[in-house]
C-alpha cells in the first residue's frame, strides 16, 4: 500500500467545536496521526445534536470531524497532565490550537515554550478575530463571523432581513485554510529547514471568501444588495421553475446565451434589444425571467439538466439531501463511508474531498473514539520524560 502524503506526521490537536477539528480531520485524512486532547467535559460537539438525529454515543456532528483521531482527556491546569501534553508536543510535527489568544501561553504551552523544546514544530493557531489586540481576546463562532465579516449583509432576499448561510460555512472555510497553512509550513520546513507559526483568523477567512464582492465595493463604494438567488452582475443566472421542480441555470457567457435560446426554441430572444448583452439582461431581468420561465416549464428539471448539460451549459437541479445521496456522484466518488461509533453501532460520514490516484484514505481506521478511549495507551507512550528532559 502506498503511504499517505502525511504518513509519519504527528499532530497534537487542542481544538474543539467545528473549525479546528475539521482542519485536523483533513490532516488525518491525509495520513497524519492526530491525537485529540480534551478536557474532562469533552468537546461540546460530542453532545450537540439536531432534532431527530438519535442518541448515538457520539453525536453526528462530532463524528463528522473526529472519526480518524486518537483521544485523551487531560487537565491542562494540572502539572502532571500538562507535562504529558508537553511530552506529546515535544515529539510532534504539528500543534494546532483554537483557544483565545494568550490562553496557551498562560498554560505554558505557547509557541515559545513549545519551540524551546521542539524547534522544528509547526505551531498553528486558529482565532476568531486574529492575535492582535484589541480584538485578540474576542471570541466568535460561525454565525458571529458571518455577521461581522459582512457575509450576512449580502445574504437573503431584497427587502427582507439578512440571513446566514444554511451551514457553518466560515468554520469549514477556516478549516481548509488552516490545513493548507499547515501543509505549506511542513513543505517549507522540508525544503528550507525553517519552522514557522501558522496564524489563521476566521474573520480574515470570511473576508477572503468574499474577495470578489469586496473588490467591487472597494472600487465603487456601493454596498452590494441582497439579491436572493440572483447573481447581481449576470443574467440569466438564478433559479427557475420547471414542470416538476426548481432549476439553477447560468447562461450569461457570450457564447452560452444564443445556445440557450436555441435549445428553448426562442431564437428571437437573441436579437431582442432588451437582452442583447449581459448588462441589458441584468437591467431587464424581470422581463427576461418571464420569458425563460414559460419556456422552461415545458419540461422537467431532469430533462433540462440532460438537454442543457449536453450542450455545454451550466445547469443543475436543486436537490434535497436525500436526492444528493441517491445521485450518481456520491457513489462514483465514494463520498459517504461507514465508521463505528463508541458503542459499536455503525455511523455514516462524509469522506474528505481529497482524492489521490495511488493512495486512498478509505484504508484508514474509522472508529469514533470514546472520551479518553486511548488515554491509558497514550499515557504510557508519552508519559516518560524524553532523555533531554530527565
Amino acid at each position: 500500500m502506498v503511504d499517505g502524503p502525511l504518513t509519519g506526521i504527528l499532530v497534537v490537536d487542542f481544538t474543539r467545536l467545528i473549525a479546528g477539528p475539521c482542519a485536523t480531520d483533513m490532516l488525518a485524512a491525509l495520513g497524519a496521526r492526530v491525537i485529540k486532547i480534551e478536557s474532562a467535559a469533552g468537546d461540546p460537539m460530542r453532545f450537540t445534536r439536531s432534532a431527530g438525529t438519535g442518541s448515538l454515543a457520539a453525536s453526528p456532528t462530532f463524528v463528522a470531524y473526529n472519526a480518524l483521531k486518537e483521544s485523551i482527556v487531560l487537565d491542562l491546569k494540572d502539572e502532571p497532565d500538562r507535562d504529558l501534553a508537553l511530552n506529546m508536543c515535544t515529539r510532534a510535527d504539528v500543534l494546532i490550537e483554537s483557544f483565545r489568544p494568550g490562553v496557551m501561553d498562560r498554560l505554558g504551552l505557547g509557541p515559545d515554550a513549545i519551540r524551546a523544546r521542539n524547534p522544528h514544530v509547526i505551531y498553528a493557531s486558529l482565532s476568531a478575530f486574529g492575535n492582535d489586540e484589541p480584538l485578540a481576546s474576542r471570541g466568535g463562532v460561525d454565525i458571529v463571523l458571518q455577521a461581522e465579516c459582512g457575509l450576512m449583509s449580502v445574504t437573503g432576499e431584497a427587502g427582507r432581513e439578512p440571513l446566514k448561510v444554511g451551514v457553518p460555512i466560515i468554520d469549514s472555510a477556516a478549516a481548509y485554510v488552516v490545513a493548507f497553512g499547515v501543509v505549506s509550513a511542513l513543505l517549507n520546513r522540508y525544503r528550507h529547514g525553517v519552522s514557522d507559526d501558522v496564524l489563521v483568523s476566521m474573520f480574515n477567512v470570511g473576508l477572503h471568501a468574499q474577495a470578489q464582492a469586496f473588490s467591487e465595493f472597494l472600487t465603487s463604494g456601493n454596498q452590494p444588495p441582497r439579491t436572493g438567488n440572483r447573481v447581481p452582475y449576470a443574467a440569466p443566472a438564478e433559479v427557475y421553475p420547471t414542470a416538476d421542480g426548481m432549476l439553477v441555470l447560468s447562461a450569461h457567457i457570450r457564447e452560452h446565451w444564443p445556445r440557450l435560446c436555441s435549445l428553448l426554441d426562442r431564437p428571437d430572444l437573441v436579437a431582442d434589444p432588451r437582452f442583447i448583452d449581459v448588462q441589458k439582461r441584468v437591467d431587464n431581468r424581470e422581463a427576461l425571467n418571464a420569458q425563460l420561465s414559460v419556456a422552461l416549464a415545458r419540461r422537467t428539471a431532469a430533462e433540462w439538466v440532460e438537454i442543457l448539460g449536453q450542450a455545454g451549459l451550466t445547469v443543475g437541479r436543486i436537490r434535497s439531501y436525500e436526492d444528493v445521496l441517491r445521485g450518481p456522484e456520491v457513489a462514483a466518488g465514494q463520498s459517504v463511508i461507514t465508521g463505528v461509533n463508541v458503542d459499536g453501532s455503525p455511523v455514516r460520514l462524509v469522506r474528505s474531498p481529497l482524492r489521490f490516484r495511488r493512495w486512498s484514505d478509505t484504508e484508514l481506521s474509522r472508529r469514533v473514539r470514546a472520551l479518553d478511549a486511548d488515554g491509558p495507551r497514550l499515557r504510557e507512550e508519552f508519559g516518560a520524560a524524553l532523555p533531554d528532559q530527565a
